[in-house]
């Protein structure tokens, strides 16, 4: 009993492995890739907001005009005139995670995405006395 279940928990994760690269291979065959610069942005307890200067690059195997859509209030849907232009450069100021995607201007198909993540520093923990002022012991 116990050797079934293992062989059908290996199978599982086989599976789960292969289709995975199953939907890897299948974005390698778009060409696309997109990427932003800087990825991280790190807050400090000052400052909540995250205001800072994105660059979006991106590489086509296939020369295509492509328009990027965010999730990012202040971005309005942009898109290229020319196949050649390969980058673009925005400020964002952001509380939140902001997700970027690339899509076929003509087409509409999703060709790549990208996430800037915003992550807040850790507030310092305070000690707390394990005695009250007033006892004794």
């Amino acid at each position: 009993m116990q050797i079934t279940k293992f062989i059908t928990r290996l199978l599982l994760l086989l599976f789960i492995g292969g289709s995975s690269q199953i939907f890897a291979d299948e974005a390698d065959e778009l060409g696309a890739k997109l990427m932003v610069a800087p990825e991280f942005c790190i807050t400090s307890g000052d400052q909540l907001t995250c205001e800072l200067k994105v660059l979006l690059e991106w590489q086509n195997q296939q020369p295509r005009a492509i328009c990027i859509l965010s999730d990012y209030e202040g971005m309005a849907k942009w898109c290229s005139e020319d196949d050649k232009v390969n980058s673009l450069s925005l400020n964002v100021s952001t509380t939140e995670d902001i997700q970027f995607v690339m899509i076929d201007k003509e087409t509409h198909e999703t060709l790549a995405g990208v996430k800037l993540k915003v992550t807040q520093t850790a507030e310092p923990k305070v000690r707390r006395r394990y005695r009250n002022p007033w006892s004794l012991f």
